[in-house]
């Protein structure tokens, strides 16, 4: 996607953007930062979907403007103009979307090859109106040599942290069927003690169950509960360490977003943040389970 971005004094400037997804604002993380003071810190996005390109606004204080009218989410073509406060982007065609024919190339009909009057030619529509011809073919490698990679959509938004919080909770529904069987046997084998082994393991192996299908799936009911179960263990002294770690990455900005619906995904380039926040929680998490095992060995 091509933009052209002006400001009410100075030239216009042109940016290309590879990614599918991009991110308008203030903020010095945004795809494209905009050096305007009527602009929110992270005002709009436009993202690249079947449909074709679609800008939304994020909530900003301003609002978003196509062609002059105030919209929450619309379809762009080429010629669009977006107004971010008081800066202007307007959408440039991409090589490959316009198709330019040259007069000599053209067959002309008389009236000789088609039968009865002629008929005058419909005025074509302005160019602004007609929607864009969405091209088939793949389009040009980016310059900087990078391959494309076609990926699913699930796959591509989910970011690795969350990844991590689906295998764990996975991993959590036979390790808490196996306690509870085994905390049943050292209270001697009794009818009422397997009875409550079994409704224990029942209910956190639901428990578990839900919240794997929840957060692979993004749902914004499973950030909110895993928040609230990840609160809940800052009174686990084993495992305060990587509760917080959780707590911590999902009130970030970009999470919220993924969970929030928006089809939002990481900024490229953020990849490192990612792998940090999923290594520290798997360090931490081996930590409580260290510190566990030596207060067992004790008790």
């Amino acid at each position: 996607m091509r933009f052209e971005i002006s400001y009410q004094a100075g030239p216009p400037h042109v940016v290309e953007l590879s990614g599918s997804v991009a991110v308008f604002g203030r903020d010095p993380g945004c795809d494209v930062v905009l050096n305007d003071g009527k602009c929110s810190r992270r005002h709009a996005t436009v993202e690249d979907l079947p449909e074709g390109l679609v800008v939304r606004d994020a909530g900003s204080a301003n609002g978003t403007f196509v062609n002059g009218k105030r919209v929450e989410r619309a379809r762009l073509r080429p010629g669009d103009t977006i107004r971010l406060g008081d800066a202007r982007l307007t959408l440039l065609a991409d090589v490959g979307e316009t198709l330019v024919v040259a007069p000599e190339d053209l067959e002309l009909r008389t009236s000789a090859d088609v039968p009865g009057p002629p008929t005058a030619a419909p005025a074509s529509p302005p160019a602004r109106e007609a929607a864009p011809p969405r091209v088939d073919a793949p389009r040009p490698p980016p310059a900087d040599g990078r391959r494309i990679t076609a990926v699913p959509a699930e796959a591509a938004r989910r970011p690795a942290t969350v990844t991590v919080l689906v295998a764990l909770w996975v991993l959590f529904v036979p390790l808490s069927i196996a306690a509870a069987l085994l905390a049943a046997s050292r209270l001697g084998g009794s009818p009422l003690a397997w009875g409550l082994a079994a409704l224990a393991s029942l209910t956190l192996a639901g428990l578990g169950t839900v919240m794997a299908l929840g957060l692979r799936a993004l749902a914004p009911w499973a950030r909110h509960l895993q928040v609230v179960i990840a609160g809940l263990g800052l009174l686990a002294c084993p495992f305060t360490l990587a509760s917080a770690t959780v707590l911590l990455y999902l009130t970030r900005a970009e999470v919220k977003a993924v969970f929030g619906g928006r089809g939002l995904r990481p900024r490229e380039g953020n990849g490192t943040g990612e792998a940090t926040f999923a290594l520290s929680l798997l360090a931490m998490l081996l930590l409580g389970l260290a510190l566990t095992a030596i207060a067992l060995l004790f008790l």
